[in-house]
């Protein structure tokens, strides 16, 4: 038992308390946590992890494991390099207060998710993510290893308005653990959620292409190749690609650089001239020339030392 329920209910002597105790006793059930008196005004301070929150009652996980959060990591990386392949960056939130509020600013529901993923996020960031304030994550990720989605957030997340929703069961085993590994991708229609096989944030993903990422120990080669289909697709929509990516465009540069200084070497050697430290001396002046003037002086030279003559400027 939580130590603030335990405190709650021995201390809880006045009428409101009581009344209090009652609402927490008779409210609804989430499976996997356990739940604990808190106020709409102490939400404001609370820096605390909570499921969800309703009424003055906050449920918490009952059981926590690093096998919760190895599939969140896995999903930073999954997300990360599509958005490397697709050339723009996606913002990601982690352990984000989604928070329903009515006049004035009052508290009327609030969850907090595992991430919110934005394909396109151009806002500053608050403290807390207001349902009307600002858009609303193109996909909210949850991971049900002890807790099943269905006992509330699941409704909350549709009337909201969430447009998809991921919610990953882990393979890994736990005690406490409530259902089969697996991904199951809920995407809002006529305003209900509907289980689907494929992503409509991300074009193609599938929810067991997702699951395997988030489950193998290192990236694996299929997963590489889902990557770069579903970021060349979402590349091709935004006019956006590897090379518009600060760290994959200077990758792919470099590497360019590299195979045609290799090419210009093999071809030196072919032709019995050698290549000399003053070669790779000149290597960013080389590499920064158009192919057709390299090839033709490597083809006209007779020495390095001609081969070099003949370069332009």
């Amino acid at each position: 038992m939580s130590n603030r329920w335990a405190y709650f209910r021995m201390t809880a002597s006045s009428p409101q308390q009581s009344a209090l105790q009652y609402k927490l006793e008779s409210t609804i059930m989430l499976s996997g946590c356990r739940p604990f008196p808190l106020s709409a005004a102490e939400m404001a301070d609370y820096d605390g992890h909570y499921e969800y929150w309703e009424a003055g009652v906050a449920w918490e996980l009952r059981d926590t494991s690093p096998k919760h959060e190895r599939p969140i990591a896995r999903l930073a990386e999954l997300i990360g390099d599509i958005a490397k392949m697709r050339g723009t960056p996606m913002a990601m939130f982690g352990t984000a207060d989604l928070q329903e509020r009515g006049i004035g600013g009052t508290r009327i529901r609030a969850a907090q998710a595992d991430e919110l993923i934005y394909l396109d996020y151009r806002y500053d960031v608050p403290d807390v993510f207001v349902v009307g304030d600002l858009p609303l994550p193109d996909v909210v990720f949850e991971v049900d290893l002890t807790t099943d989605i269905r006992d509330r957030k699941l409704d909350v997340y549709g009337a909201w308005g969430v447009p998809e929703l991921w919610v990953e069961v882990p393979d890994a085993d736990l005690p406490s653990k409530r259902k089969r590994g697996g991904l199951t991708i809920h995407l809002l229609e006529d305003g209900r959620f509907r289980e689907r096989d494929e992503s409509a944030a991300f074009p193609t993903l599938t929810a067991a292409e997702i699951h395997a990422a988030l489950n193998e120990p290192s990236t694996s080669v299929a997963t590489v190749e889902t990557v770069r289909r579903v970021g060349d697709i979402m590349g091709r929509r935004t006019g956006t690609g590897p090379e518009d990516d600060p760290f994959l465009g200077v990758e792919r540069r470099l590497s360019r650089r590299d195979e045609r200084i290799s090419m210009l070497e093999g071809l030196l050697e072919t032709r019995g001239i050698d290549v000399t430290p003053r070669f790779h001396a000149e290597v960013h002046r080389i590499a920064a020339l158009p192919r057709d003037a390299l090839l033709r002086a490597a083809l006209e030279s007779t020495s390095l030392d001609d081969f070099l003559g003949r370069l332009p400027p």
